[in-house]
């Protein structure tokens, strides 16, 4: 019983761990409308590119601040960045942040892993 507990608990720290240093399953989505790519979270960063309203693009991180930023790739090289979520129309319907599939992994107890993944 101690041992479950133990299993558990380690299983959750490990899962807040990954959860708050903003672990994110790179999906994919298209471009509502023509905007600059940032270098940061902030409408005042240098832009690093630019994006055409209906652009295919590879959306790799999210972050709550300043109203909701996504990290994108788009095709190119070097020109991965930051913009508004509201220019971005996710493959699976992201509306609220509430949708995002994440998968988490880690490490478990004696040489295991484990993974699982939120809706």
């Amino acid at each position: 019983m101690a041992l479950s507990l133990l299993k558990t608990g380690a299983i959750a720290a490990t899962a807040l761990l990954l959860s708050v240093s903003g672990a994110f399953a790179a999906t994919y989505g298209h471009v509502n409308y023509d905007t600059f790519v940032k270098s940061s979270w902030y409408s005042a960063s240098a832009s690093v590119s630019w994006v055409d309203e209906g652009d295919y693009v590879k959306v790799i991180n999210y972050t709550s601040k300043n109203g909701g930023w996504f990290r994108i790739d788009p095709p190119g090289a070097n020109n991965a960045g930051w913009v508004k979520k509201s220019a971005i129309d996710l493959d699976d319907d992201y509306d609220d942040g509430d949708d995002i599939n994440l998968t988490i992994c880690g490490p478990g107890l004696f040489g295991t892993n484990f993974c699982f993944q939120t809706h």
